[in-house]
């Protein structure tokens, strides 16, 4: 940019550099800004004139035009029909006694949880498939904000309510209105909690003595003992025939366990703590799986020392629920 006036004096600002030209070049100036701009107002001095310049162009590279951020309002206390709806089908002691917890919960879920949700979404997992030495470790990477929502999903009881007793067969009215709260904030998080609550339902519906340990983890308010599960069924060939397309086997143990060798598609909830997934059973009597012999296998996915419990994790699918 060229002035075509005499330049008397200058002086830097971070970013802005002012210019005092001569009088007469000042004077001509206003008079030129006050035909173009009738209506504007005249500084009263020169001081009053450079801030009015500062505050024009003290923005000129990034531009000065904001816009308020959008604001969610709690989700329960603004629902007029859920309220609603709940009061019409709660008995009174019942609503009475949760009324106050699903409108703090409501608060918690567009402050705390959705700004840890946010989180989650800007930093998505990735496999760590080698340590530094070469080694195979299979790690799948979650951040801090993806553990900690786990963590509040466990103190809240989003699976816990659902199985204490506490309102009888409104139990589980309860835990989906915090699911309901919960879910669109929580970066994906409700996902694994469905395959949870459905593990703990298979868990509580068969009545396996084996299945009492994971049931107790799956419906813990405890951070440090919740557990959660993923469902491992579809594989390559995928198909509406489950039982048909599943070519994962199991192979019985002397002390009745199983050993699964098999391709899981999709392995939902990969840094789960245990898995229901599905495989046929097979032996050296019947090396080929029984038509229609499809069989439910729970295992848990870490040994003692944290490892993998002999999976191998081949990659994340680039969909929704890693992201």
């Amino acid at each position: 940019m060229m002035l075509s006036r005499k330049i008397v004096g200058w002086h830097l600002h971070p970013g802005v550099r002012s210019v005092v030209t001569s009088t007469h070049g000042a004077q001509q100036a206003a008079a030129t800004h006050r035909k173009e701009s009738p209506n504007a107002k005249r500084p009263s001095s020169v001081e009053e004139l450079k801030n009015q310049l500062h505050i024009q162009f003290s923005h000129a590279k990034l531009g000065k035009f904001t816009q308020t951020p959008p604001y969610q309002e709690n989700m329960f206390t603004n629902n007029a029909f859920l309220k609603s709806y709940l009061t019409s089908v709660l008995p009174p002691e019942v609503k009475s006694e949760i009324w106050n917890d699903l409108s703090r919960f409501g608060e918690r879920a567009v402050t705390e949880i959705h700004r840890l949700g946010r989180e989650c979404e800007l930093n998505p997992p990735f496999v760590r498939t080698f340590d530094a030495w070469g080694n195979r470790i299979d790690e799948l990477v979650t951040c801090e904000a993806w553990k900690r929502l786990k963590d509040i999903s466990a103190e809240e009881g989003i699976i816990a309510t659902a199985y204490e007793g506490k309102y009888g067969e409104f139990d589980r009215l309860y835990q989906m209105v915090k699911v309901y709260l919960f879910g669109p904030v929580s970066g994906m998080v409700s996902c694994p909690l469905a395959m949870t609550d459905g593990a703990a339902k298979v868990a509580l519906a068969t009545g396996s003595p084996v299945l009492k340990k994971p049931f107790k983890h799956l419906t813990s308010r405890d951070p440090k003992t919740f557990w959660t599960s993923g469902q491992w069924m579809t594989e390559k060939r995928g198909g509406s025939d489950v039982s048909g397309a599943t070519e994962t086997v199991a192979v019985e143990h002397p002390e009745g366990a199983y050993e699964l060798f098999g391709y899981k598609w999709f392995s939902s909830a990969t840094d789960s703590d245990m898995a229901l997934t599905l495989a046929n059973i097979i032996s050296e009597e019947h090396p080929t799986p029984k038509p229609r012999g499809l069989t439910m296998f729970y295992l848990e996915t870490k040994q003692a020392d944290g490892k993998l419990n002999g999976m191998e994790i081949i990659k994340l699918k680039n969909k929704l629920e890693t992201r």
